[in-house]
């Protein structure tokens, strides 16, 4: 089976993760092209640098993996034309790793659009699937084996690490965004407080994936998102590493969490930003309950996030697509429909519509 995975966007390495761990566990020749070289995550075939291998192995694929902001009619790999090498008989997949209105932004197109889609489609098993409801959910994977992320069993040089990729503050945008100024202001009094050495970026720069996981590697506890219920690839990161992770998880994510995990529990410290900072104090004043939460942390990966078990999943994935396009869609377990909609869409809403007024509120009485 031949995949070619096309990027527009590095998307937090995910594509490129994705198709090493197809190749090396599922059986998969999976190849991505990526529009340019973007410098942070690694890269198999740079479109603008090899163009015509590009065009080959799209040619030659059994299956079109689109990522995120493309679609059959992009023509960002001119000339290599999606639509076209789908009515030759190749088989196309969109899947969607960020909201439908970022994306429908981005294309110049409206959200109804999008959603009415006719390609296949999948998203990610994180905050993205409850707003893509007829899509087919998928996990994103972790190279767990490989050597990078594995834990490290130095002295940590920092007691907390915190790195978003967004500067936008916890209520500026829904889902876009890691709450970058409260939470490092957060970390900011806990230093105060504690003397924690902290390592905390403002999210407005990025660094190559190998600098941030060896600083995630040199530290105690990492922090993921506390702002919007979600997890990231920087998360799963941090659990790889045998880190504490924080993290705010509502009950859409973890149902999730236990349906591809296959168990009742999970390892993420699942605390909002409220109230993070007591629980890192607490965790930083006991270190070797902090080192059992993290050896657990890789446990869990281990044995339920391993890399050959979820490219297994994708390979059953594509082995559906070829033999149907139309059985590409949302598995019923994991439907949007009925009273589900409410716990998993709207009651999310509603409570972090109440978190922002009332942070907004807190935050006028202090000036």
């Amino acid at each position: 089976m031949r995949v070619v995975h096309f990027s527009n966007n590095s998307l937090a390495g995910a594509p490129i993760r994705l198709c090493r761990a197809l190749t090396a566990h599922a059986g998969v020749d999976a190849r991505l092209v990526d529009l340019k070289r973007f410098g942070l995550y690694g890269q198999d075939v740079v479109f603008k640098e090899t163009p015509e291998l590009a065009l080959e192995l799209a040619r030659t694929a059994d299956v079109i993996h689109l990522h995120n902001f493309l679609d059959a009619e992009s023509t960002d790999f001119a000339p290599i034309d999606f639509a076209s090498l789908a009515k030759a008989g190749a088989r196309l997949l969109r899947h969607f790793h960020s909201t439908p209105g970022l994306i429908a932004l981005r294309r110049g197109i409206s959200v109804d659009a999008l959603l009415a889609s006719p390609t296949p489609t999948v998203v990610i098993a994180q905050y993205p699937e409850r707003l893509f409801p007829k899509a087919m959910v998928v996990p994103n994977l972790i190279p767990a084996s490989d050597p990078a992320y594995r834990p490290n069993p130095g002295s940590p040089q920092w007691d907390v690490f915190f790195g978003p990729s967004r500067p936008g503050g916890a209520f500026e945008d829904r889902w876009n965004t890691k709450g970058a100024p409260e939470t490092t202001a957060m970390l900011a009094r806990l230093a105060a407080k504690t003397g924690a050495r902290i390592n905390a970026r403002d999210g407005s720069s990025l660094a190559p994936l190998a600098q941030i996981l060896a600083e995630k590697s040199r530290s105690r506890i990492v922090i993921d998102d506390l702002a919007h219920g979600s997890y990231h690839l920087s998360g799963l990161e941090g659990l790889c590493l045998g880190k504490p992770v924080l993290n705010f998880l509502d009950e859409r994510t973890l149902f999730l969490l236990r349906a591809f995990s296959g168990q009742s529990e999970h390892p993420f410290c699942n605390v909002r930003l409220e109230e993070a900072e007591d629980v890192l104090a607490y965790l930083l004043a006991h270190p070797g309950e902090a080192e059992e939460i993290g050896a657990a942390s890789r446990d869990w990966i281990d044995r339920c996030w391993s890399e050959p078990r979820l490219a297994g999943f994708y390979r059953e994935m594509y082995a559906m697509l070829l033999d149907d396009p139309g059985r590409i869609v949302r598995q019923p377990e994991l439907a949007l429909d009925g009273p589900r909609r409410f716990f998993a869409v709207t009651l999310p809403e509603l409570v972090h519509g109440a978190r922002s007024r009332r942070f907004r509120h807190n935050e006028t009485e202090t000036i």
